[in-house]
């Protein structure tokens, strides 16, 4: 019985893996962003298509399955973020990942406390999570749109940033609705709590494997392989040993370690980097697909009309808002500071911790909010599905449109 139910879960890992790589090759061949095909495949396997996967099908293990996932996603986004691109990097990715986070956080919060008349508590988790945009949909999508360097370095630094203060917020938050009470100065402490503890853990995991490959000789025909397994092995690494201190410090650990390790001098730098790539595409479109299977339309549809206008307040109020008020100083064009604003879409961050949050506002145990689980799990999904849909799938006509494509070469 094991054994059959094994080979099952074999043939369904390899199906979606399979999938992920089919969404890949058509994304290529047809220069749209690889999301779009994730999300439609992932529907298609899930419930409201085929029911080959289902909540159940990964069980308690899918929590942990999708954490290092990500790990790996932010550890290569991050790694590729060289300090001299943050320090050069336009001021307009310094603001959106300050006041424009902070304008996108409490704007959500109060459009969902509006619309749907959701608990201030659900509200401000909401809100935390949709900050994130995230290398997951912004990297597939620069892949097919080339833009100016100065776009795409606005949009990969708020993403990758985002995506780490975003998790950490997020479960600061989620953490205070079990506490008795909690001063202001709790928030904060709780905050700086995880994020110091990841960029501690991905500081020491990035000099240990620096050491390791500068300092360790090595026979010239291994030392490649054991670069990228070193790269890759910190990245899940620095994720656990944060992570089992404090939850979701894994994050801030893993983009710690791939910042610090993409900015020291590495032998077999471009081996590493390409093997990060490839082996993020298989995680990336493995966990979308999954998470995409999980989505129940039922819980999308019970959010109604309000569901939709909060989308269109985050995606074409809050976002166009947010960016303008950001890129004020003549750094981008009109056509270009149109083109960020209309490119937010959101990735892994939100749906997966959504996902969790929602697991365990199902439960008997406190803080229990089954209603607020389906209105905290239908709101993030049902953003995530229509800004990947429009914004990433079509990003590249929306570039066209606003003329900012880069004469490829």
């Amino acid at each position: 019985m094991s054994i059959h139910v094994d080979l099952e879960l074999i043939a369904l890992v390899a199906a979606i893996v399979g999938f992920g790589t089919a969404a890949q090759f058509l994304a290529a061949k047809y220069r749209v962003p690889s999301v779009l095909f994730l999300i439609v495949a992932g529907i298609a396997i899930g419930p409201e298509g085929l029911g080959i996967v289902t909540p159940d099908t990964f069980g308690d293990a899918l929590s942990t399955i999708v954490g290092v996932s990500v790990a790996i996603i932010v550890f290569e986004g991050s790694f590729r973020l060289t300090f001299e691109t943050v320090r050069t990097a336009p001021r307009a990715a310094r603001r959106l990942i300050t006041i424009g986070a902070a304008l996108s956080f409490l704007g959500t919060a109060l459009t969902v406390w509006l619309f749907l008349d959701a608990s201030w508590e659900i509200a401000f988790l909401v809100g935390a999570l949709l900050v994130a945009t995230g290398p997951t949909v912004i990297t597939p999508i620069l892949a097919v749109v080339p833009v100016r360097d100065a776009v795409a370095t606005t949009l990969e630094t708020e993403g990758i940033v985002n995506d780490v203060t975003a998790a950490i917020l997020a479960i600061v938050l989620f953490k205070a609705m079990t506490a008795q009470e909690l001063a202001p100065r709790g928030f904060v402490f709780l905050f700086v709590e995880r994020l110091g503890m990841g960029i501690l853990t991905g500081l020491v995991i990035a000099i240990v494997i620096w050491y390791l490959l500068t300092r360790v000789a090595l026979p010239a025909e291994a030392a490649p392989q054991t670069a990228r397994l070193l790269a890759l092995s910190g990245a899940v690494v620095a994720f656990a040993i944060a992570d089992s201190v404090f939850s979701e410090a894994g994050v801030a650990a893993a983009a710690t370690a791939g910042f610090t390790l993409g900015n020291l001098e590495l032998p077999h730098r471009e081996s590493i980097l390409q093997f990060n790539q490839d082996v993020t595409l298989l995680v990336l479109s493995f966990v979308f697909i999954t998470l995409a299977s999980l989505l129940e339309f039922a819980v999308l549809r019970a959010l109604g009309i309000a569901g939709l206008g909060v989308v269109a307040v985050v995606a074409v109020v809050l976002r166009p808002l947010v960016v303008f008020l950001s890129t004020t100083d003549g750094e981008f064009p009109v056509r270009e500071r149109l083109f960020i604003s209309f490119v937010g879409p959101r990735g892994i961050i939100p749906a997966s911790v959504a996902t969790l949050f929602a697991i365990r506002l199902q439960t008997n145990t406190p803080p229990s909010d089954p209603a607020g689980a389906n209105l905290l799990l239908g709101t993030v999904f049902l953003v995530i599905l229509v800004t990947d849909l429009i914004e990433a799938g079509f990003a590249r006509q929306i570039a066209a449109a606003f003329g900012v494509i880069e004469t490829e070469e």
